[in-house]
């Protein structure tokens, strides 16, 4: 089927997409988040529908560049925007599905919160290397440990019961080899992440795709070396996600 979007949100909400260039070759625009208070790692109600409202005013309905991992929970404002059943694929080294106290939503709760989504007829959280048996998840998550195998991506697209897709991908799940977080990783390669989207790109049809797992920026970026390195390496991997999403749409969205 191939990705329905037409362009690129980059998200400021931390800052940490400024330095990385190469992302405004694609169609974008940018959604101004930074003067919002009470967003990192937990959102107040009262932020999380100032969000909301900035990002329905947004031209751009495909690819949204959320920040680090602490803000994951914007996914849950994008799935809000789905009118049709559809299968969250979550590539995450974390299930994000811990027990929600309907107050504050967090970047380790909101998969919880976004199970009430009338249409969300499955959550497949794929990437983790631990195994998932001891926890207590609701009987419509999957969860997929990563295994090192050719077959693997096959294997992801059999438990996913519908037509379409959301995507969403922290960048935790990925070696560190291929990114740099502010969160434990796990061990997937990057070729094996753009193998699974390829397979969802061709087979399903993709509603939308956001990507998080940025390194916070700090005033010493230009001097640190650690920095430096996440930040070349997220971009290169941000730039190899966004060039397949967008490889199958019309040409004039491909990076120039």
């Amino acid at each position: 089927m191939g990705f329905q979007g037409n362009g690129v949100a980059l998200l400021h909400l931390d800052g940490t997409y400024r330095p990385q260039t190469r992302l405004l070759r694609f169609p974008h625009e940018w959604v101004d988040l930074a003067d919002v208070p009470e967003t990192n790692l937990y959102c107040s109600q009262t932020a999380l529908a100032e969000i909301e409202r900035r990002l329905r005013r947004r031209r751009t309905r495909g690819a949204v560049l959320i920040g680090s991992g602490n803000y994951h929970y914007v996914t849950y404002l994008l799935l809000q925007e789905i009118q049709e059943p559809f299968t969250l694929v979550l590539f995450d080294h974390h299930t994000d599905a811990d027990p929600d106290d309907g107050f504050l939503m967090s970047c380790g709760s909101w998969v919880a919160r976004a199970l009430d989504h009338p249409q969300l007829r499955k959550v497949v959280i794929a990437g983790p290397t631990f195994s998932p048996n001891h926890l207590q998840l609701s009987p419509n998550i999957t969860v997929l440990s990563f295994a090192d195998d050719d077959e693997w991506p096959r294997a992801l697209l059999e438990v996913v019961p519908t037509r379409s897709v959301y995507i969403s991908i922290d960048k935790d799940a990925l070696s560190r080899e291929d990114a740099v977080t502010n969160w434990d990783h796990g061990t997937m390669p990057l070729s094996m992440l753009l193998a699974c989207l390829r397979r969802l790109l061709l087979q399903k049809n993709v509603l939308g795709v956001d990507v998080c797992g940025e390194y916070p920026r700090s005033a010493v970026d230009a001097f640190d070396p650690l920095c430096r390195e996440a930040q070349r390496k997220n971009e290169q991997a941000n730039m190899a996600i966004l060039e397949t999403c967008f490889r199958y749409a019309t040409p004039h969205l491909r990076p120039a």
